[in-house]
């Protein structure tokens, strides 16, 4: 299914991808306001997970209700018809921020897996946004009311334009950036980090290794806001990393 407006259909444009679990207005405007910025088309990807309609197909599989907690079985039409459901509430959403912002946009609903997005039909992009399951932030030596952003790999200038979109969004004045270059084997100790004036913003540096960035991310409470990653990165970290993060993820060229 597409819908929409639709000029420019090319690699550049911006990809949201998202499933029932991690679909989010907020990520949804992120991805908005990223092809505003770069004044690119916008296509969402709904994406009903084949796990999830596999799994539903079992004859051990059951549904806990939230309010009584009992128990009763699932059937794959019920699972359908709830995923469907989702994916009208993700289209309206899309089209109602695009519009809000004269955004260029087209969405389609797919089966199958957010991890196989890459060998997805239409799924190029310059820009590749990955909504996540989001969980409670806890206080983790952050500064209070700043925005943590995580960027991984080399630099390039995809993902310089993708930082300064995040450094404009309203909000934070502050913002700590934590770096972490792929192909750096000796690190700088995560202690060390130093405060910068980015544009009308201040900025907290802060540099990590492949080691030390892990060890982070293992860690209660570690979590960041955003994250921007290289579609160059190792595809077994990548995929990794994303499984870790809680947070709408930006892949660039």
């Amino acid at each position: 299914m597409t819908t929409g407006q639709s000029n420019n259909g090319g690699k550049h444009k911006v990809l949201l991808a998202a499933d029932a679990g991690s679909y989010s207005v907020t990520t949804v405007s992120l991805a908005v306001a990223m092809a505003a910025s770069t004044n690119t088309l916008l296509q969402g990807l709904f994406i009903e997970d084949e796990d999830l309609l596999q799994v539903t197909g079992l004859p051990c599989s059951r549904e806990i209700t939230l309010t009584t907690a009992t128990e009763r079985p699932l059937s794959i039409d019920q699972v359908q018809r709830s995923l469907q459901l989702v994916a009208r509430q993700f289209e309206q959403t899309l089209q109602r921020e695009a519009q809000a912002l004269k955004v260029a946009w087209s969405c389609e609903t797919v089966r199958g897996r957010v991890r196989d997005i890459g060998s997805m039909p239409k799924a190029e992009a310059t820009y590749t946004i990955f909504a996540r399951p989001v969980s409670n932030r806890l206080p983790f030596g952050r500064i209070a009311g700043a925005r943590k952003i995580l960027v991984l790999g080399n630099e390039s200038p995809y993902q310089q334009q993708a930082l300064d979109m995040l450094l404009r969004r309203p909000g934070h004045e502050r913002a700590e950036l934590t770096f972490c270059d792929g192909n750096r084997e000796g690190g700088v100790s995560s202690e060390e980090s130093q405060r910068i004036r980015y544009r009308d913003n201040e900025v907290r540096l802060i540099e990590l290794n492949r080691d030390q960035l892990f060890a982070r991310l293992s860690e209660v409470g570690s979590a960041f806001d955003y994250a921007i990653i290289s579609r160059r990165e190792n595809a077994e970290d990548l995929w990794l990393i994303l499984g870790m993060l809680r947070c709408p993820v930006i892949l660039v060229d």
